[in-house]
């Protein structure tokens, strides 16, 4: 029997912390993520809606660290949370680690956070609608932005030059694009329609919808295996999970889950698979080399997002109603932590493992986790 831990967190002063081929199209050039400074920096306490991003590039990238700290069964939270501004839905770390950025639903921007001094330093406005969900191409030199608004009249994917904050296009796609994904090998954006039951597959060299693949009802999430050859993609009141084969673009299996599957994560080294089930408030671990359930474990109540560490040996969850962050071991699939922070919706993890950033819908705020010892 899984033992859960209620865990009294000590807060500490803030520190500094450090895949599918329609075509051939080739890849784009590498190009490290760049952060542009806002003309006014706003302080941790204040509101950043009114800021503007400047074209002005970041100094290089710091590298990132071959393997990965060595992550902790009970995080702590460092400092207290950070500012960002109102609605922030979601949160992705750049491949690089230097850069958090989080769509803001309400607030219709999307918002740089240097992680590195855990301030923001740019804003970038999406006037096509409410940005949702964001996935980064794998080098870092773009960022691709899922929009909708509540009467679905809006549904597109804006594309972030992440160099200079600018927005370069927005791509029409099917009703209620949710959580994207960019294909392993940088060719394809894979786009799952929530209201549309279909995944739209967008080349990145044309930016343009390439083929619509349909999927059972209704698609949330979209995760590859590190190789690409395999998308998983929840599908939420259908209650499965899809096994998408990316060479035939076709969906090869089901894998019955729980109720309202939300998001779903594939570890590190694409040997398991971990699925967030929003209604029976659980999660399952499936074997990917089988595609067989291995077991499943409750969590907090809602949970809407599941996130590996870099070391493979836990996950997060975002529960949203319960208030927490539960912690799995994926060893022994057992709960070890329930951190309480505000409304969590997403959790991004440093690629080196040290910290992890957690959206708090209703505060405006980023927690931030540290992960490793």
């Amino acid at each position: 029997m899984a033992v859960i831990l209620t865990v009294v967190l000590v807060v500490r002063p803030m520190t500094q912390p450090e895949a599918g081929r329609p075509t051939e199209a080739p890849s784009s050039a590498a190009a490290p993520s760049l952060a542009t400074s806002a003309s006014t920096q706003p302080s941790a306490s204040e509101s950043t809606d009114s800021a503007a991003p400047s074209s002005t590039e970041a100094a290089p990238n710091p590298p990132v660290p071959s393997s990965p700290a060595p992550s902790v069964a009970i995080p702590t939270i460092d400092g207290p949370p950070i500012s960002v501004g109102a609605t922030p839905g979601f949160v992705t770390i750049s491949p690089d680690g230097r850069l958090a950025y989080i769509a803001r639903r309400a607030a219709g921007v999307v918002t740089v956070l240097d992680t590195s001094i855990n301030k923001v330093v740019a804003e970038v406005p999406i006037p096509a609608g409410p940005p949702q969900f964001i996935a980064f191409a794998p080098d870092g030199s773009r960022a691709y932005v899922s929009v909708y608004d509540a009467d679905l009249t809006i549904n597109a994917v804006a594309v972030l030059d992440t160099r200079t904050t600018k927005l370069l296009e927005t791509i029409p796609v099917s009703k209620k694009p949710y959580a994207l994904a960019v294909s392993p090998d940088q060719k394809f954006v894979y786009v799952p329609s929530h209201g549309a039951a279909d995944i739209d597959i967008i080349d990145i060299e044309t930016n343009t919808v390439v083929q619509t693949v349909p999927v059972p009802p209704n698609p949330h999430w979209v995760a590859f295996t590190p190789d690409g050859k395999v998308a998983y993609i929840t599908d939420h009141e259908s209650n499965v999970l899809s096994v998408l084969d990316t060479a035939s673009n076709t969906v090869v299996q089901t894998i019955n889950v729980g109720t309202s599957p939300h998001s779903v994560a594939v570890s590190p080294d694409g040997k398991q698979v971990a699925v967030v089930c929003f209604d029976s408030n659980d999660l399952y671990f499936i074997d990917a080399a089988t595609n067989q359930v291995e077991g499943s474990v409750p969590v907090g109540t809602n949970p809407q997002d599941v996130t590996y560490a870099p070391d493979g040996r836990y996950v997060y969850t975002a529960n949203v109603e319960s208030g927490t962050v539960s912690v799995v071991d994926t060893q022994t699939r057992t709960v070890t932590a329930n951190i309480p922070t505000d409304s969590p919706t997403s959790v991004a993890v440093l690629p080196n493992g040290r910290k992890a950033y957690v959206t708090n819908l209703n505060a405006g705020t980023l927690t931030v986790l540290n992960t490793a010892g």
